[in-house]
């Protein structure tokens, strides 16, 4: 079983890097997709754009001491459209390593988990066999005591 474990590993690895690497050309591929279908550029990618671009000029214009921005200017369509399908590209991107990233830590604490079971195991079963030991040593101590007792009454008394 441990042999299996340990040839296992390295495949985890290879199928998580993999992940990784197939999903950048996915997310060009969502970018691309973004950027030509009129319902996810109006509805998908323009509003997180315009979302973005609003925060963005408001924390600019905090951090140079100009005060909040009384009305943003929105971003064109084009820059919007093409803003939004790198915002759902990355998003994309970054959820794909959270998740990898996620599953590695679960299968790892699974596997330490799985790990201290064996060794509570072994404990429980060591702490077993010293208290078995232990009776049958006592078992054993009053045996010969019965025995030294036995051999006391069987000496002849010299009178």
């Amino acid at each position: 079983m441990a042999g299996f474990q340990q040839a296992a590993f390295p495949v985890i690895k290879l199928a998580s890097l993999a992940i990784k690497q197939i999903s950048k050309p996915l997310a060009k591929r969502i970018q691309l997709m973004a950027k030509t279908r009129p319902f996810i550029r109006k509805y998908i990618c323009m509003p997180p754009a315009q979302l973005h671009h609003w925060i963005e000029i408001n924390l600019k214009m905090r951090i140079l001491g100009l005060g909040k921005a009384s009305s943003v200017k929105p971003l064109s369509e084009e820059a919007a459209v093409e803003l939004g399908a790198e915002i759902i590209g990355e998003t994309f991107l970054f959820s794909v390593a959270v998740g990898t990233i996620s599953f590695e830590y679960f299968r790892q604490q699974r596997k330490d988990q799985e790990h201290e079971g064996e060794q509570t195991s072994a404990i429980s079963e060591l702490q077993s066999r010293v208290e078995e030991l232990g009776i049958f040593i006592e078992q054993q101590d009053a045996k010969i005591r019965e025995l030294q007792r036995n051999m006391l009454n069987l000496t002849p008394t010299r009178k």
